[in-house]
């Protein structure tokens, strides 16, 4: 089963080594793809939607702290705007 099928059906909590709780509402989703392991960021929102904020492609052991500062700028956008 695919990662996104997954999500569809047990929702964003599914826990390591798929997801992983990053801080105060954001998560990360762990993906491995050919160009190698992919991160996305997402947020949740009320009524179980999962918004994508922002991935790139993982080149170190630890996550770059730019990664993680454009995400935490798109949560507080996706937060503040009620049309998400």
């Amino acid at each position: 089963m695919r990662l996104t099928d997954l999500m569809l059906q047990f929702g964003a909590n599914l826990g390591l080594p798929h997801t992983k709780a990053i801080k105060s509402g954001l998560f990360e989703l762990r993906v491995k793809s050919k160009e190698g392991l992919a991160r996305v960021f997402f947020c949740t929102k009320i009524g179980k939607k999962i918004v994508m904020l922002h991935s790139f492609i993982k080149k170190s052991q630890k996550t770059p702290k730019n990664e993680i500062n454009i995400a935490k700028s798109r949560m507080k956008e996706v937060q503040e705007n009620e049309t998400f």
